[in-house]
């Protein structure tokens, strides 16, 4: 349908990732992943887009007021609306997890660095950890939130490590105050291929978190059901681009996810047909 077609469209062309695990998904079940991802991309782009965090915040709280309407059968002109309403209607999704994803993104219009990795896991599992817990009731078992939360912390984790210099030239500040000052790097540092050895004990540490997260789901993944499979193909792809980030020796400024496009798609081919997670 054509108010599917919009949100499909979307995150085909922005969120590659996520439209390659939902092809994986059954198809009853796509147009609707289509719409939570589609969602979770206008409310993250907002940080992006916005020269005030006050502007941030308004267009925050204009999207708390588009779900608040969507539950009371009330729909508000935007091209993701029809589909996202829908979505929300046909399996039940659960206000408050939405209502959190879009709480924590009000973190991201401010350039504090979080105190410490509790208070970055904390703004992980808002956002990605309930991103993946909503995920996990399209796709039909809602007993999976601690392992879906897992998941979100370790793409969060990887996430970061792949935007840090971009986010840096922005003055987003994703890593732990309290991380930065035991390496010696300090908020207001210049980061260019020049330091990328002082920044390398903070990226190991950061991969060294998500890699015990992946580890955790990989430990329980007998619990992964036949119907949430598809979910978890996110970990193939955050090992992928583990690996990528090992492989230039946790130097972020040697990255080259282009190179490794068709291993990626590999990856999650792999992980579908062998259960590797």
């Amino acid at each position: 349908m054509e108010k599917h077609k919009y949100c499909r469209d979307l995150i085909q062309n922005v969120d590659p990732d996520h439209y390659l695990i939902s092809l994986y998904a059954p198809q009853d079940k796509r147009n609707a992943l289509y719409a939570l991802f589609a969602f979770n991309y206008e409310v993250s782009k907002i940080s992006y887009t916005v020269s005030q965090p006050m502007l941030g915040e308004i267009r925050l709280q204009w999207w708390r007021e588009v779900i608040n309407d969507i539950y009371q059968d009330k729909l508000r002109q935007h091209d993701i609306v029809p589909s996202l309403a829908e979505t929300i209607e046909r399996y039940a999704l659960p206000k408050d997890l939405i209502m959190a994803m879009i709480d924590g993104r009000s973190q991201e219009l401010y350039p504090e660095n979080p105190d410490n990795i509790v208070i970055l896991e904390d703004y992980l599992s808002l956002t990605a950890g309930n991103l993946y817990c909503l995920m996990m009731r399209i796709l039909g078992n809602d007993d999976l939130d601690v392992l879906a939360n897992k998941l979100g912390l370790a793409w969060g984790y990887v996430g970061i490590m792949r935007s840090i210099s971009y986010n840096f030239t922005l003055g987003k500040k994703y890593i732990p105050l309290e991380l930065m000052i035991r390496n010696n790097i300090y908020p207001n540092i210049d980061l260019s291929s020049e330091n990328s050895e002082t920044l390398k004990p903070i990226i190991l540490k950061l991969y060294q978190k998500a890699e015990e997260h992946l580890n955790y789901i990989r430990k329980h993944k007998d619990t992964i059901t036949p119907e949430t499979r598809s979910a978890f193909l996110l970990c193939a792809l955050t090992r992928h681009y583990m690996r990528i980030i090992k492989r230039t020796d946790f130097n972020i400024f040697c990255m080259n996810e282009k190179k490794y496009l068709l291993s990626k798609q590999w990856a999650v081919l792999m992980a579908a047909l062998f259960n590797r997670f």
